[in-house]
């Protein structure tokens, strides 16, 4: 048994000194090339350090010098006040360190200067540099996309970076930033790699040396480096930074072989040891050895299925100093990366990359989670007013502006559980309804946060917003339904022009009617259920109907009589409105025909859209509607609103001027409610001014009404123009109009809108037609 066990214990020593050797000779056999290799390395990675060191200094300048050229102050004081302007740009020297800063005008002369140079000892002191008032040696540059240059001034050699300095569109100058190669960045390099590193310059045929971490260093050594010449006894490489002007400058990296090698020879040595020693305890230290291996790894096992888990909280800790600590503390540094990217992405997939608010998936969770618990909650559905407008006229980065302004005004109500941005011009408010809470309150709090304007590059811009609200459970306990009423809530503040409106049930009748209507319109205006009905305009002065307003009446076979506030907009939308106005001025000018025949003469005003004013044949349809039935241009006027003018006034101007030369009469509908103002009224060929409703309905108690009626018919007489009221609810107010010289009015009081052969009888039976002499 004895000798079995020496049996056993001499074939593990055997194996194990064979083992040792053949380990041994291999790596002894592979040691020059190892060493070579190393050395390669070791050269191959000082020069890309040396790369990205310098490559991330040019990033660091120009971005530096890009920021610098922002600043605001320096641009207000860059032609007029030099001392201010050094001043300025030695403040922005100072943030950086820069050995160099220079401000060049859009003629290439270079206003200012400013060097860091040395003093006695180590002191540096800033002073002017002697280009101030010289062209720009190198104009090529101020146009070039490359980060940064080398350039020369005197015996240095500096890193600059340009950056142009903009006023709007137009570029008044540049700023450039720069860091002297010299023996600090030598230092800081020969610190990073261990090897010497010396800077030199060839000027003409002569080299110099321009900065060295070797105080000993050797300008012909250096050059032999430079151009691939390494003695034995060193290892060296070198690099061309760039060209300059007919100048090479180079960097020489090197260092003694004999001190490389020394460093092998000792690792070879310890090597040596290690496996005697190896082989005298391997024996009997093999259990100690597998027991302290598996244990970390058995631990790194554990954590591994931690990790797999989804928790990245815990981390490793392990004692050991070897690899398998090293292993165990990268494992850490992995787990913290993907913990902070599946954050990232985490947040990413969560908000709103332009506002970063929440958006629409926080949105159904968090109203998956009040719903789930029975909270009382409400939806505000915020949509900005005229963001396209914006878009069309100032660009979309204007429209992105006034999209984050309005995100970071809401973000700052701190009463809303959430503010969620949609997308576009849409955002969603959730605020949990509690006894504290007053939902009337918060709604104020929102418009009042959005009133004040936002300046933005001296535009000054309004934060209009429209609202839907909904309540849970009011309303309803279901996430998709609620986002749905509130979506209704919104659009029908579109479509009645307000600026809120909480949800009921009518508005998803309406909403299901609207989509009927969509389909069912075109039908109808080839299928003869539509009807004209006629308002009649009294001369104020006389009590004789002059004119009529022809209004379009829907006659739906299922839903009876619509009115055209709920298929105008939907016409205008879908590109029907063309069509629509066409037949209702030509049933207009039959029903004018028709009333001629009867001895009734009266002028027909018919309502036209902003759509109208765009379409390239709208006008040859109306010249050729009148030739056709032979109705006198003056004896037709065309009724558009403000807004309709204001989307395109060029457009409209120029085809309501084409109108008015015909001989029809043109009228701005609804005054006072758009948003033209006096320039444009002044511009438009425009013959009377109808006051809408608004101010006309309550002019016996409001006194605000009365001035706002009064002062417009003033202006409308001093342009020459005359004046329609409608609204006319009561005697007092046809009083009140006509003692201030209205010209024309209509409204429930005189009479409601009619079918035509109505309209006749009543005419008939009031004996009110124009030419009559009897009185209303």
């Amino acid at each position: 048994m004895k000798s079995l066990q020496n049996k056993i214990f001499l074939f593990f020593v055997l194996l194990l000194l064979v083992v040792q050797a053949i380990a041994l000779s291999t790596l002894i056999a592979g040691k020059n090339n190892q060493e070579l290799l190393q050395i390669n390395n070791q050269l191959t990675t000082a020069k890309t350090i040396f790369s990205e060191l310098f490559d991330s200094r040019s990033e660091y300048l120009a971005a530096f010098a890009e920021t610098a050229a922002k600043d605001y102050g320096i641009k207000q004081v860059f032609h007029d006040d030099t001392r201010s302007l050094l001043v300025a740009m030695n403040n922005h020297r100072k943030r950086i360190n820069a050995d160099i800063a220079m401000a060049i005008a859009a003629d290439n002369t270079i206003t200012g200067q400013l060097l860091l140079t040395r003093e006695q000892g180590d002191q540096r002191k800033v002073r002017q540099g002697p280009e101030k008032g010289e062209l720009f040696r190198f104009s090529d540059w101020l146009d070039s996309q490359q980060q940064s240059h080398l350039y020369l001034l005197g015996d240095a050699v500096y890193q600059l970076s340009l950056s142009p300095l903009t006023v709007g569109a137009k570029t008044i100058g540049w700023l450039a930033f720069g860091f002297e190669i010299d023996q600090r960045l030598a230092l800081e390099f020969r610190d990073i790699t261990g090897l010497a590193t010396d800077f030199i310059l060839k000027e003409g045929e002569h080299w110099r040396m321009v900065a060295s971490s070797n105080p000993d260093a050797d300008l012909a050594f250096a050059k032999d480096i430079v151009q691939g010449f390494t003695p034995d006894t060193y290892i060296g490489v070198g690099h061309f930074i760039t060209d300059l002007d007919q100048q090479v400058f180079g960097v020489a990296m090197y260092g003694l072989r004999a001190d490389f090698v020394e460093v092998l020879q000792k690792q070879w040595l310890q090597l040596l040891m290690l496996a005697v020693v190896t082989l005298l305890l391997s024996l009997a230290g093999a259990y100690l050895i597998a027991g302290s291996i598996t244990k970390p790894i058995t631990r790194l096992v554990e954590q591994a299925k931690i990790v797999a888990s989804g928790d990245y909280h815990q981390t490793i800790k392990l004692d050991d100093q070897n690899e398998l600590g090293q292993l165990a503390d990268e494992f850490n540094v992995m787990q913290s990366a993907v913990l902070s990217r599946e954050q990232a992405i985490t947040h990413r997939a969560n908000h709103d990359p332009l506002t970063d608010l929440p958006n629409r998936n926080v949105l159904k969770l968090t109203l998956n989670h009040l719903t789930k618990h029975q909270k009382k909650f409400a939806l505000l559905h915020l949509n900005i007013s005229r963001l396209k407008d914006v878009n069309d006229a100032l660009g979309h980065d204007v429209g992105d502006r006034v999209i984050t302004e309005t995100a970071n005004r809401l973000w700052q109500l701190t009463d809303f559980q959430l503010i969620c941005h949609l997308g576009g011009d849409e955002f969603m408010l959730v605020v949990e309804l509690t006894p504290d809470i007053v939902l009337d309150f918060l709604v104020n709090k929102v418009q009042l946060a959005l009133e004040p304007n936002f300046d933005y590059q001296g535009i000054c811009l309004q934060l209009q917003v429209r609202m839907g609200i909904t309540l849970s459970p009011e309303h309803s306990s279901e996430p998709k339904t609620l986002l749905q009423m509130a979506d209704t809530a919104l659009h029908h503040t579109r479509k009645a022009r307000q600026q809120l409106q909480v949800y009921h049930a009518d508005l998803d009748v309406n909403s299901v009617e609207r989509l009927s209507l969509i389909n069912d319109l075109k039908k109808a205006i080839t299928s003869g259920q539509l009807e004209l009905f006629y308002q009649p305009k009294i001369n104020l002065k006389s009590n004789e109907v002059t004119h009529v307003e022809a209004l379009v009446r829907w006659q739906h076979p299922i839903l009876g009589m619509v009115p055209p506030d709920n298929f105008i907009y939907i016409a205008e939308q879908t590109g029907q409105i063309n069509a629509l106005t066409q037949w209702v001025f030509s049933t207009a000018l039959a029903q004018y025909k028709n009333w001629c025949a009867l001895g009734i003469t009266l002028n027909i005003a018919v309502n036209i859209s902003a759509e109208n004013l765009k379409d390239a044949d709208f006008y040859s349809f109306v010249c050729q509607a009148l030739t056709a039935y032979q109705v006198p241009a003056e004896n037709v006027t065309l009724e558009v609103t403000e807004s309709a003018v204001v989307e395109d006034p060029e457009s409209a101007i120029a085809l309501l001027s084409k109108f008015k030369g015909q001989g029809m009469r043109i009228s701005i509908d609804d005054y006072g409610t758009g948003y033209s103002s006096l320039a444009q009224l002044k511009q438009l060929p425009v013959h009377e001014l109808k006051i809408d409703k608004s101010f006309v309905q309550k002019l016996k108690d409001d006194e605000d009404d009365q001035i706002i009626v009064r002062s417009t018919i003033e202006l409308a007489h001093n342009m020459g123009l005359s004046v329609v009221a409608e609204g006319i609810e009561d005697d007092y107010a046809k009083c009140w109009l006509a003692e201030h010289k209205c010209e024309l009015g209509q409204g429930y009081f005189i009479s409601r809108p009619k079918p035509a052969l109505e309209l006749t009888t009543w005419l008939q039976e009031q004996k009110i037609i124009a030419g009559e002499k009897e009185a209303l």
